[in-house]
């Protein structure tokens, strides 16, 4: 079933071909696209939500005569709408989800999420704990729900309980797939990062210091002074080689490496920019590091070509 025949056009036309892109792309399995096209046209979607949320009459019909016909486009707006939500426009997918419903578990959220915006900690929580007993739905929104569990865990200093329900939030988010996975990557690395650091162990310190000096580094590489951070980076790896296997510090390797060849692009040396990126995607890669190798992997394509330096940037 084609969005191209649903028989109903916006004023302009966007949404009917923004959608037959969307659609095209979950056929092929682009996922890359469908999430490019989703950010792209965010506002324009959720601007026209009740245009694709609402079924045209051909869509209904065939649902009725054969539902598996039409199911690739079912799960094609249901993707739609997560992919929204995860952009900061959550009406799609509640509407979806019949959030309306009182008692509904997107009603439920919402009602934690003003909770705890009342200062209601503990409330909230519960009732974030019952959504995940009562719902059995993707995985998407079951990593959502322990993301607001892990925040409100953190907000009270409870690091362990965070780290277990951002360790939750990032499983799930690797089987839905999605910018998901890159945002609980973040939450769960920094979460452990200032457990360590709040534990005042020899690991702890050694992960400050490895810090501070990579972002000492950063601050170097932004004002062009690519020679002095290169040189902060490289006393870093020689630190970094006396480390255990299993220090927390041990991380940050991917990162040291990719900025170095960014620092080496900028100063005008593709082949070491090339060969330290290379070493960052090769460790990312290794240590699970799925956000760290997209970054990787996209400024290695920007060094094989001639023209502006890659933007991606990890501090």
């Amino acid at each position: 079933m084609s969005a191209a025949r649903w028989g109903r056009r916006s004023a302009d036309g966007d949404v009917t071909r923004v959608l037959t892109a969307l659609e095209a792309a979950h056929q092929a399995g682009d996922d890359t696209r469908f999430r490019t096209l989703c950010e792209r046209y965010a506002v324009v979607l959720d601007a026209r939500r009740e245009e694709w949320l609402r079924a045209p009459q051909n869509v209904a019909d065939a649902f009725r005569q054969s539902p598996e016909q039409v199911r690739p486009y079912l799960q094609m707006i249901l993707r739609v709408a997560q992919e929204l939500d995860a952009l900061g426009h959550p009406e799609s997918l509640r509407r979806l989800a019949g959030a309306e419903r009182p008692g509904s578990p997107q009603e439920k959220v919402h009602e934690a999420q003003l909770l705890e915006e009342d200062g209601e900690h503990e409330a909230c929580e519960a009732l974030l704990r019952d959504v995940l007993d009562e719902f059995t739905g993707d995985s998407g929104w079951t990593s959502d729900i322990h993301v607001r569990l892990s925040d409100c865990a953190a907000r009270r200093n409870d690091l362990d309980t965070a780290i277990a329900h951002a360790r939750q939030a990032h499983a799930f988010a690797q089987h839905a797939g999605g910018r998901r996975v890159a945002d609980t990557t973040v939450s769960l690395e920094v979460l452990l990062a200032a457990r360590e650091l709040r534990l005042g162990t020899p690991d702890g310190k050694r992960l400050g210091a490895c810090r501070e000096t990579v972002t000492r580094a950063q601050k170097l590489s932004d004002r062009a002074r690519f020679a002095e951070s290169n040189r902060l980076l490289r006393e870093l790896l020689t630190q970094a080689s006396t480390w255990p296997s299993d220090a927390a510090a041990q991380r940050h390797i991917g990162k040291i490496y990719g900025l170095m060849g960014l620092n080496h692009f900028y100063a005008g040396d593709r082949d070491e920019a090339r060969a330290w990126t290379e070493k960052a995607l090769h460790e990312c890669r290794r240590c699970g590091d799925s956000v760290g190798a997209e970054v990787y992997r996209a400024n290695l394509e920007e060094i094989g070509r001639t023209g502006p330096a890659p933007a991606a940037r990890r501090g």
